[in-house]
């Protein structure tokens, strides 16, 4: 599998059976480079727009329409106040919840590395199916990771 980030930042197309994941600047780009190199069709806001600080939301959601691609955020702000645009664009959204708005990388990479053979699963089975939501809960050293449909 190829990731969707060349050496010269250029983003691949997905492949058909895999959708194009966008990792929005609430959570860290390096998990978007992490998971792209293992294989995941994966790029951050921040590479998607060139390095551009501080895109907004409703660019974000074009873009996201334009290239097919899943939206994962943690913003639960943006899910509110963006929400006639964000179902009339017809994007896909994962919402990642982040306890007291706080979440490591490393924790970020858990969660979605968790997550995400689940949730293309699901796109697959349930294309109607936009919105989902993950989450971790319990002990640090042992969480519980939950994947689950959303309506915004």
């Amino acid at each position: 599998m190829k990731s969707t980030q060349q050496s010269n930042g250029k983003i691949l197309s997905p492949r058909p059976s895999e959708p194009l994941f966008l990792l929005n600047d609430s959570l860290s780009r390096d998990v978007a480079r992490a998971l792209g190199f293992v294989g995941y069709n994966f790029a951050s806001v921040f590479d998607a727009f060139g390095g551009r600080p501080r895109v907004l939301d409703p660019e974000i959601i074009d873009w996201a329409k334009g290239h097919n691609a899943v939206w994962i955020h943690a913003d639960d702000k943006a899910k509110k106040k963006h929400r006639a645009q964000i179902l009339g664009a017809g994007i896909r959204t994962l919402w990642i919840y982040r306890r007291r708005g706080k979440m490591s990388s490393r924790d970020q990479l858990r969660i979605l590395s968790y997550v995400l053979p689940n949730l293309i699963e699901q796109y697959d089975k349930q294309p109607a199916r936009l919105h989902y939501e993950a989450s971790s809960h319990g002990q640090p050293h042992q969480p519980r990771i939950r994947l689950r449909p959303v309506d915004l």
